[in-house]
């Protein structure tokens, strides 16, 4: 009788089988799926974290970095506008403080286009920039156009300066809204980033399942090895398996302090965009005051109290005496982007900043109606004195050459500095809180790097788990084969 030949893929499954049997193949079968546990864990783990880390530091360094620059680039415009209108309303010489301050606001608006173009994001608003500047020189020359014609008593030095800030103001394709378009542009890349987050987190995921898979594994051989071998524990079986609770739980609490400083840095960033929104406002809306005076409109009927045109967004109603006490006491009872930053004031230092912006405002409010009672009584020279007070616009050329300016000290009688005085004030106090909020940002980003630096360093200690495997299970293979 003939006996039937295995083939050779039941050889090759019998010696496997065998191999798996014995003490040693168990061993060494342990010790690789250890290994691969902990290559899985160091892969996910490195992967999630170098991705988050890449991320957040293109965020902060140039994603919010092009963002706040192409607010302050808003607001340095609607500056330069606000500063035409008050150079025109001067007489339009070249020597007067209005006209300097005007071009210290273009080379200002000038240097932060520059910069825009230069830290934008790959492949966004190339174009949109390129326009932008072109349309800025238009601006500038029809503003010179317009102050020219002015000095020579010619009426259509108005209707060019009507031009300039229509060019500026324009809805659609007007400077102001080409910048937002910019915005809006960087705005999508920072939601793709979003994204990538989003995938950083299913890595880490992976990264909890591959710890919770080692740790078992590592239970697993130790009480393998404490039942073949009589051994009631080994010594760096344990190491590894507390080098895999460090590593897990290690991430784990690094992790999470970084999500919530990322949250936190998400509110500081809305934040800076609202103050920087605000600013834009108040320069929209000194500079119609302006425009007003300029064209020797009448106000009008106006209610006391009312808020001029387009500062509704900073606060919604008239700011009496009472509302402004109870928000010092911690009670807001008007809403508004002033509002806003009033509730969103984490601490006594922020607090403090925006009681003193919300109380410049308030001046500047009371400056600006009477500014347009003077012009409703057709006291048109009264109007234009108490606008252009010269002490206010000599602070206003300070302001603007040193970026920020000095601190003034206490607040005035509005009746000394006038309207200009009381913007500079506002917008000094304002800018104050900006900086203020600026510093937070940045230190919260800083500390979301390092943290993800230093745990992505703890990842390194995943190698010692599959090492430290080995060293432990290698003497009780040579035991057992002994």
């Amino acid at each position: 009788m003939t006996l039937p030949v295995p083939s050779a893929h039941r050889l090759a499954a019998a010696r496997s089988g065998r191999w798996f049997a014995t003490t040693p193949g168990r061993l060494r079968l342990q010790s690789l799926l250890v290994a691969a546990a902990t290559l899985a864990l160091l892969a996910t783990g490195c992967g999630a974290l170098v991705t988050a880390l890449e991320t957040e530091t293109s965020v902060h360094r140039q994603t919010v970095a092009a963002i706040v620059g192409v607010q302050r680039l808003h607001a340095w415009l609607a500056a330069a506008d606000r500063s035409a209108a008050n150079s025109y309303l001067s007489g339009g010489a070249e020597l007067t403080l209005p006209q300097q301050q005007y071009e210290a606001d273009i080379a200002a608006a000038s240097r932060e286009l520059e910069q825009a173009a230069e830290r934008r994001p790959a492949d966004a608003a190339g174009a949109r920039l390129q326009a932008i500047s072109q349309a800025l020189g238009e601006y500038s020359r029809l503003v010179d156009t317009a102050m020219v014609q002015h000095r020579q008593g010619n009426a259509d030095g108005l209707a060019a300066l009507r031009a300039a800030s229509d060019q500026m103001h324009r809805p659609g394709d007007g400077i102001l809204a080409q910048v937002e378009a910019v915005e809006a542009e960087y705005t999508e890349v920072l939601r793709r980033a979003d994204l990538t987050l989003a995938v950083a987190a299913v890595l880490l995921g992976a990264f909890a399942a591959s710890g919770v898979t080692a740790a078992v594994l590592l239970v697993w051989t130790q009480r393998f090895v404490r039942r073949r071998f009589r051994r009631r524990r080994n010594k760096r079986l344990l190491a590894a398996t507390l080098a895999a609770v460090v590593v897990v739980t290690g991430t784990g609490v690094g992790v999470t302090g970084a999500r919530q400083a990322i949250a936190r840095s998400q509110g500081q960033y809305a934040r800076l965009l609202t103050l920087w929104h605000a600013r834009s406002l108040a320069y929209d809306a000194n500079g119609a005051t302006s425009l007003l005076l300029i064209a020797g409109g009448q106000a009008g009927e106006r209610p006391e109290g009312a808020i001029p045109a387009g500062t509704g967004q900073l606060v919604d109603r008239p700011l009496t005496d009472d509302l402004l006490r109870d928000a010092e006491r911690g009670r807001v009872r008007f809403q508004g982007l002033l509002a806003d930053e009033l509730r969103a004031a984490g601490s006594r230092p922020e607090r403090d900043a925006a009681l003193r912006v919300l109380r410049a405002y308030r001046q500047f409010l009371d400056i600006d109606a009477a500014v347009r009672d003077q012009a409703a009584a057709g006291h048109q020279a009264a109007a234009v004195t108490l606008t252009l007070g010269t002490y206010g616009t000599a602070l206003g050329l300070a302001f603007k050459s040193m970026n920020w300016g000095p601190r003034l000290g206490a607040q005035r009688d509005w009746s000394e500095g006038e309207l200009g005085f009381a913007f500079e004030e506002f917008d000094w106090d304002l800018a104050q809180l900006t900086q203020m909020l600026q510093a937070q940002f940045d230190a919260t980003m800083e500390g979301v790097e390092r943290t993800l630096a230093a745990t992505i360093g703890l990842q390194a200690l995943s190698l010692a788990i599959a090492a430290l495997t080995f060293a432990g299970l290698r003497p009780r293979i040579a035991e057992y084969t002994a």
